[in-house]
């Protein structure tokens, strides 16, 4: 019986997802990127912890924290409550996966085709930012995550590296608005500081 893979499917649809430089800044879509939410169930917490302890090889984050290990990234969504992500080549059925090592201690739902990743790059991003959320990206250390607004558009904002590199999650049905948004802000800050490095 053949095997089958799963290619993921761009939400911003096809050629879209490309890369986009914007003088020294880079917008594009992430599309290696599997996702699940871990939420503990009742009484279950420390359970949770100690499997998400062994899958991430540190202890799960806390509220504001995103962190990487064993091949996983997590960062925190609410009270015992995760979203976790992986390379999908490696991890397809992540959701799975992670049911498998949690058993009956946790909620784990499958995210993938529920939201967009955009990854943003470039010298001193917060300038970006500012323009855009409320959040106070100049404040963020890497290894940040914050549940902000960007145009109306509910989204999580991730420091992979401080100052230049943010990974945005927002609902897949926004794609397009947002990464509009996004793109228009990176073009406007480029005009205003065309040196800016």
């Amino acid at each position: 019986m053949p095997e089958y893979r799963l290619s993921p499917a761009p939400a911003l649809g096809p050629g879209a997802a490309d890369r986009i430089e914007v003088g020294s800044y880079g917008i594009e879509e992430n599309i290696s990127i599997a996702i699940a939410s871990v939420a503990s169930r009742s009484c279950r917490s420390k359970d949770v912890r100690a499997v998400l302890r062994q899958i991430l090889k540190c202890d799960a984050p806390e509220a504001g924290a995103f962190v990487v290990g064993g091949g996983y990234r997590a960062f925190w969504t609410g009270p015992d409550q995760w979203m976790m992500l992986a390379e999908h080549e490696n991890h397809e059925l992540l959701a799975s996966e992670l049911k498998e090592r949690l058993g009956e201690t946790a909620s784990v739902t499958e995210q993938n085709d529920g939201w967009v990743c955009l990854d943003v790059t470039g010298d001193n991003l917060p300038v970006v930012f500012e323009r855009l959320t409320v959040a106070d990206v100049w404040k963020l250390e890497s290894g940040s995550a914050v549940r902000t607004v960007i145009e109306h558009i509910g989204c999580f904002l991730i420091c992979v590296e401080q100052d230049r590199h943010y990974r945005l999650l927002a609902g897949r049905s926004f794609a397009k608005s947002f990464h509009h948004a996004i793109l228009t802000a990176l073009r406007s800050t480029q005009l205003l500081y065309p040196d800016s490095k």
